[in-house]
């Protein structure tokens, strides 16, 4: 597709048929606007495709969650509000909304977070959601390439397998491409993650991912990209 990325620098009157906006809330002091500026930078043709969080929907009682959950209100946190003005901003234009779950690839993700870690003031058995990488990127990019039906609707970034942080880690280590342990030392509370799916999503943008879960990606020996392209130079941590 000749993706070039583009930054905020790039100050022109051209316009494009296709632009994705995928970069955090963190690095902004007004996210909202600078989504609305970069909107600005569709054509109306092709795709405007911006990649938000799941983070967004409520259920955090275990249970399932899907694309028609309920999301949180504007003021739970300075975060939620940057990325429910942004997917404002994208919707109103006519845009696509991507809210991915956690993302991760051999050599980065919560996994070698919480393996450096070692001791985590967190419950083992709380649920999680995650997408590789390589998975994010095919979806955003069948996003750009879907029809005008899709416009202006939100979809989920989800491999549609969770798992809690214990069984995250027990699949590092049976995998042979890590060591050491990770001893979670939070208790269990009422706040215990949510089981995403993604059937609305996987239907309307004929995606399928080709890591299918984050246990049968270490099964197979953790090998994507990230540690086997010599483009990247990352590797597993230890």
């Amino acid at each position: 597709m000749r993706i070039q990325p583009r930054t905020k620098v790039e100050s022109d009157s051209r316009q494009f048929p296709y632009v994705l906006f995928s970069a955090p809330p963190s690095g902004s002091s007004d996210y909202p606007a600078e989504v609305a500026e970069a909107a600005k930078l569709w054509d109306g043709t092709g795709a405007l495709v911006f990649s938000s969080s799941a983070g967004l929907y409520e259920v955090d009682d275990g249970s399932h969650c899907n694309e028609d959950c309920k999301i949180a209100d504007r003021g739970s946190s300075e975060r939620t509000d940057k990325l429910l003005g942004a997917e404002e901003a994208i919707l109103e234009a006519g845009g696509i909304v991507i809210r991915l779950v956690g993302l991760y690839h051999a050599g980065r993700g919560a996994h070698t977070f919480f393996l450096k870690q070692g001791q985590v003031a967190r419950w083992g058995g709380y649920t999680v959601n995650l997408i590789h990488y390589e998975d994010a990127a095919s979806l955003c990019v069948a996003a750009l390439q879907s029809g005008k039906e899709c416009q202006g609707r939100v979809f989920v970034g989800a491999d549609a397998a969770p798992l809690t942080f214990q069984e995250m880690i027990d699949a590092c280590l049976t995998s042979g491409k890590f060591s050491g342990s990770v001893d979670f030392t939070g208790q269990e509370t009422s706040k215990k993650g949510k089981m995403m799916s993604n059937c609305q999503t996987r239907e309307a943008l004929d995606w399928q991912p080709k890591y299918s879960s984050f246990e049968e990606f270490m099964a197979a020996g953790a090998n994507d990209f990230y540690n086997t392209s010599p483009l990247y130079s990352a590797k597993p941590a230890a």
